[in-house]
């Protein structure tokens, strides 16, 4: 199984790096990278494009400039079509991985490691993902026989369209669902702010 995280936008509403805001005095891409770092995994696979550089320097700095390759089990790779949307960046995860895919996106920060490894548990021959409030959320379960499909994906609407007999299990906590979009995202009141305090403690 391959941990998969997509971090290839531009974020272009913040007006800098939105990967690389602060979220608990840490880069917003880093829970998340930490999170899949906790998971039982085979490999984890991050795909950047945009902020590529800024990333690297700032969470894969072993990695040499301008090139792709691996730190501490990542295998990182760059979308050069990052504006074709996340379709392009499944498309290229897909390209390099083979087997079943645990799908995470780079600006959901809260996802619950609970939440992770419940739809890990679950991978089989069908996708997996945790809902909140009736909305599908994240990590998602890609299976390795929609493999062909994900290799054609085009655009910004991801794999939604593959989806149709997706396993969806019911989650308490927002954090499955909930991204950061905008710079009130990270200032509002929320109820992720202790959870982040322990795991920095």
């Amino acid at each position: 199984m391959t941990g998969v995280v997509l971090a290839a936008g531009a974020g272009r509403r913040m007006g800098r790096p939105k990967l690389l805001l602060s979220v608990g005095g840490r880069p917003l891409l880093a829970w998340v990278v930490d999170l899949v770092e906790r998971l039982p995994l085979d490999e984890r696979v991050i795909v950047l494009g945009a902020e590529a550089p800024a990333i690297r320097v700032a969470l894969f700095p072993s990695l040499p400039s301008g090139g792709e390759g691996g730190r501490a089990g990542w295998q990182v790779i760059v979308n050069e079509a990052w504006q074709e949307g996340m379709g392009s960046s499944l498309r290229r995860a897909a390209e390099v991985v083979e087997g079943g895919m645990l799908v995470f996106l780079g600006d959901m920060p809260w996802v619950p490691e609970l939440a992770a490894r419940e739809v890990l548990a679950r991978a089989g021959d069908h996708p997996v993902a945790p809902s909140y409030g009736g909305q599908r959320g994240f990590p998602v379960y890609l299976p390795p026989s929609l493999r062909p499909e994900l290799l054609r994906l085009s655009g910004d609407r991801g794999a939604r369209d593959l989806l149709a007999g997706c396993e969806v299990i019911p989650w308490s906590d927002p954090g499955v669902i909930r991204d950061v979009d905008g710079m009130e995202h990270l200032q509002r009141p929320s109820p992720f702010g202790e959870e982040i305090e322990r795991a920095q403690a």
